[in-house]
């Protein structure tokens, strides 16, 4: 279930194979494991602080009877009435997709389905991906945050006027945290 810790998550999927997507961020991390069953390709738990934040099941879209609208209509079973759906967007890359989403929300969680297909060649891609939104939340602030700090340590010349009130700033507060008083 979505918040579960990452080390009871590896007790239940013992199969599980770990598998960091998220670059030298061990703070995320995606387990993948490979499908059973025919209709499905494949599930990928992605962790954030070793929580399970977002579940994404990719389907074979030629082994699902009925595809993306049979799926939704059975979602739509499970989940009510969506708050988007069948939303369109071409997307116009080096091959053109057609991507058609269907948008569930409450309080907690977020799911998504997901069809994008390659116009050219009609290859198919069938995703259900369903999101703790509070993780999500807090995933996106971090990111936020560790973006910032990756742009602020990026080295930017100043002019000598800018440096010697920077030192005069920092010199005062070392003085009125020694308990001297400045002046």
């Amino acid at each position: 279930s979505l918040g579960m810790p990452l080390s009871d998550f590896a007790a239940v999927v013992p199969e599980a194979k770990r598998v960091s997507l998220a670059r030298r961020d061990q703070t995320q991390r995606t387990v993948v494991v490979p499908s059973k069953d025919r209709s499905l390709q494949r599930v990928e738990y992605r962790f954030s602080d070793d929580q399970l934040r977002e579940l994404v099941i990719h389907y074979n879209p030629s082994e699902v009877p009925g595809g993306y609208q049979r799926l939704l209509e059975r979602l739509r079973e499970s989940y009510g009435k969506p708050i988007a759906e069948n939303l369109q967007e071409y997307d116009s890359g080096p091959d053109v997709v057609l991507v058609k989403n269907t948008v569930w929300k409450d309080h907690a969680t977020m799911a998504s389905l997901t069809e994008s297909r390659k116009i050219f060649d009609d290859r198919r891609e069938l995703i259900l991906t369903i999101t703790d939104r509070n993780l999500q939340q807090a995933f996106e602030e971090d990111q936020e945050h560790r973006r910032r700090q990756r742009e602020l340590s990026i080295p930017v010349p100043t002019s000598d006027h800018v440096i010697q009130n920077r030192q005069a700033a920092m010199s005062r507060s070392e003085s009125m945290r020694d308990g001297h008083a400045g002046g």
